[in-house]
């Protein structure tokens, strides 16, 4: 049976994600060079300094607690570069997306990567933030991490003999951070020492996500006021507001609230995950929110391209990367329809993702002998099947790779995953005490399917087209017995239902925005001739047979005008799409 497609989900970090010299290695184009002179203008016109000054220091450049202590603001410009210059990096190597979820202050820079913001506005968003706080915050106070659940965190913060101190982040059932004023917070972690819990200061200049930023979260709400998210070409889940952002709605009050309200991660994870969230990706400096995704689920991939002295931004981002000619599936995003900060919603998982049909390898038939196997192409085609099924970057299956003790791959796995090699080159394994364990490594599977096959002199199958790390999902257009006689016959509802469906999969858009009154081009940005070919196949669909009577799909620029124009097109009234 295929594999359930999996969702791809950039998660971008927020304050602290900061590693001395991480950009050096990243700015190595004109484009994303563009991006750090971008921000850099920005930040040196609202702040007077900006993040370019940590280019090139290379060993010379600052801790993320020396930043702290002296330049606070630049280490909050440090963390927003940081992803921003990542997701150009992966982007223009190919590097696809599903999902992106943001992690704090990470919300503004998943923003900028999905398209709501340009580069420009999102870092003037991020300095408003940083303004605001520097001239509102007067607090001194921190945060702390805990390693504990909320349970337990909420028991420590009922011990404090003062008020101030609040769960500032449920990262998970192992961490959970707060936040408050510093001699509340020395208090917290003696009491989590006596009690046998791990408690960890962050690098953050402001107690995060406390109602103690009430004027600091009404100062950035006045700042922003007049910014609105543009076209999302990627949603982007709120851990904080609990729902989607929405493409054209303001902000002001929205990322305000950030300051004040809690981050909910371990709700998010498991969301994300009952959704097909399979292959989270850190975007940003180190691994931290990567950590945390599978200290809550670990039935996930995590790649993190910048976590350790060298960068294997290339190696993720050809893994990231659609096969060719295999367009990227991208879920539509539930949209909340309320405002301000809300219950979690349920993310619910496309059906783009529901079961797609991933090509077995096909078989020609027997073509000579296996003398005609070419190792490297054998190499090749495993490796692929390999990497699809256990979701590994390819470049881990090297020859001496252990599949077991490098990889935790176990022998049922490698047994399953040999019988699909088996049948893939018409191998026929041994029956005289044959185990899997005894070819532990990449290469030694390898060798024992061109080995085993040129001693028993067989005739293998080649493989034409070896599977693709990412195959089209096949989805189904509605069912359609033939043309619709007569409108009595039609149900409008049905009717919007199926188109709703079929522009929400093409356009890659959430389904609740295509309303009666939704303006396609206005509203939406289709075009008149992504229109036409939308129309063409609804046409199609229900049987509306074309006129030639001058018809102009543009004549009816609403989702409900082309409802109604198939219901009544179906009826019997003749139209055409040009």
């Amino acid at each position: 049976m295929p594999p359930v497609a999996e969702m791809i989900v950039g998660v971008f970090p927020g304050q602290g994600a900061y590693l001395p010299g991480v950009l050096d290695g990243l700015v190595t184009s004109e484009r994303t060079r563009a991006v750090v002179d971008e921000v850099e203008d920005v930040a040196v016109r609202m702040l007077g300094r900006g993040p370019s000054g940590l280019l090139g220091a290379g060993d010379r450049a600052p801790t993320a607690d020396q930043l702290l202590a002296t330049a606070p603001d630049t280490l909050q410009l440090a963390a927003f570069t940081t992803s921003v210059v990542l997701h150009e990096a992966l982007r223009e190597r190919g590097a696809t997306w599903q999902l992106f979820v943001g992690h704090s202050l990470g919300e503004i820079s998943a923003l900028v990567a999905a398209g709501a913001f340009s580069l420009t506005e999102g870092t003037e968003v991020m300095c408003h933030r940083i303004l605001a706080l520097a001239e509102h915050d007067g607090s001194g106070g921190r945060m702390v991490a805990l390693a504990c659940d909320r349970t337990r965190t909420e028991q420590i913060l009922a011990l404090l003999p003062e008020a101030g101190v609040v769960v500032a982040a449920v990262n998970g059932n192992r961490q959970t951070t707060v936040s408050g004023p510093q001699p509340a917070l020395t208090t917290v972690c003696s009491i989590a020492e006596a009690l046998g819990v791990r408690a960890s200061p962050l690098v953050s200049p402001h107690p995060f996500h406390n109602p103690v930023l009430q004027p600091a979260r009404r100062a950035f709400a006045r700042r922003i006021r007049d910014y609105r998210t543009g076209h999302l070409h990627t949603p982007v889940f709120s851990p904080i507001l609990g729902r989607h952002y929405r493409s054209g709605e303001p902000v002001g009050d929205v990322l305000a609230a950030h300051l004040v309200h809690p981050v909910d991660l371990l709700g998010t994870v498991e969301q994300v995950h009952r959704a097909g969230g399979r292959i989270w990706v850190e975007m940003g400096a180190g691994r931290t929110v990567t950590n945390l995704v599978r200290s809550v689920n670990d039935n996930v991939l995590t790649l993190a391209p910048l976590a350790g002295p060298t960068s294997s931004v290339a190696e993720v981002a050809g893994f990231l990367a659609p096969s060719t000619d295999v367009p990227p599936v991208t879920p539509p995003a539930p949209v909340d329809s309320g405002a301000g900060p809300a219950p979690a919603e349920p993310i619910v998982a496309p059906a783009a993702h529901a079961e797609p049909i991933v090509a077995e390898p096909i078989v020609a038939g027997p073509v000579g002998s296996v003398g005609s196997l070419d190792r490297a192409e054998v190499v090749a085609a495993v490796r692929a099947l390999y990497a699809r099924v256990l979701e590994y970057p390819e470049e881990v299956f090297e020859d001496d790779a252990q599949l077991e003790a490098d990889l935790g791959v176990d022998s049922v796995k490698q047994t399953e995953l040999f019988g699909r090699v088996a049948q893939l080159y018409g191998v026929v394994p041994p029956t005289n005490g044959f185990r899997i364990g005894d070819h532990p490594t990449f290469g030694s599977v390898v060798d024992l399917v061109v080995g085993h096959a040129s001693t028993a002199g067989e005739q293998v199958a080649t493989p034409i087209v070896p599977p693709a790390a990412v195959a089209e999902p096949a989805v189904a257009e509605p069912a359609v017995a033939g043309p619709v006689g007569s409108v009595g016959s039609l149900d409008r509802a049905e009717v919007v239902a199926a188109v709703r469906a079929l522009y929400a999969r093409v356009l890659e858009y959430p389904e609740e925005v295509f309303e009666d009154d939704a303006q396609l081009e206005a509203d939406l940005g289709v075009d008149s001739v992504k229109q036409t070919e939308l129309f063409g196949r609804v046409a199609q669909l229900y049987g509306v047979v074309p006129p030639t009577n001058g018809f102009r799909i543009g004549d009816h620029p609403t989702f409900g005008s082309v409802v109604d124009l198939v219901v009544s097109g179906s009826a019997g009234t003749a139209v055409a799409v040009r």
